[in-house]
């Protein structure tokens, strides 16, 4: 396939999951199809940037679901203030200030106490002083609390086979990343030198995120731009 490509198919089988993490050397664009190429999608670096770029939670009514953290980086080392807020009553983002030189995580929690089944939308506005400010979108999904019986079968399970380019200098190999929300991988798959694999065990009917990273013997690299499909 062209450049920076991952071709989707949806295929029938199982499921799973698993995490991990990478450190900086390598950066790959991926792009993610299904039966029509969805066209290429680049991540630039810069000094300062706030990942994940986007936060999901899903949550049953009465219940909180897990924190997820938000992780601020930035390329020149010198002392700042890094300040985060809110616009939603259920949102919290924590701490609201803090010190930093290079690095700073921040927490967002949920709460979702006397909010009917829905989907809900906030922003986080993460800021250094003056001369950088980024903004998270933030969604909420809330699900009846109640469930009933069903003798339905379960949801079918497809695969997605992904594809991108070979990176240059010595690698020992690459992993494949996979969640349900952005940058919140529960999946890890090594497929050695291969440049091309099939995810197995994804839901019908679910969102997926894919990323890819490269390793040798210096360590991994960081994920590529993430990209996003639901299976059907």
């Amino acid at each position: 396939m062209q450049h920076s490509l991952i071709m989707t198919h949806v295929n029938r089988t199982a499921r799973s999951h698993r995490t991990t993490s990478a450190t900086p050397w390598f950066r790959q664009v991926i792009v993610i199809t299904a039966f029509l190429c969805l066209g290429l999608t680049s991540e630039s670096l810069a000094s300062h940037v706030v990942r994940p770029s986007s936060l999901t939670f899903n949550a049953r009514q009465g219940t909180n679901p897990p924190k997820q953290t938000l992780t601020f980086t930035k390329a020149p080392t010198y002392k700042a203030t890094l300040t985060a807020s809110d616009n939603a009553t259920w949102l919290t983002v924590s701490p609201a200030s803090q010190s930093e030189t290079t690095r700073a995580t921040l927490t967002v929690a949920v709460n979702t106490s006397g909010r009917a089944a829905g989907t809900y939308r906030a922003t986080i506005t993460v800021k250094e002083g003056t001369w950088f400010t980024q903004s998270i979108p933030v969604t909420l999904v809330i699900s009846s609390g109640t469930s009933s019986a069903s003798s339905s079968p379960p949801p079918a399970a497809s695969t997605a086979t992904l594809r991108w380019n070979a990176v240059t200098g010595t690698v020992t190999g690459y992993k494949i990343y996979v969640g349900e929300a952005p940058r919140r991988y529960t999946r890890t798959i090594n497929v050695g030198k291969a440049t091309t694999s099939t995810v197995n065990s994804l839901t019908v009917g679910k969102l997926y995120y894919f990323a890819v990273t490269a390793y040798n013997s210096a360590g991994e690299s960081s994920y590529s731009t993430e990209v996003n499909k639901a299976i059907q």
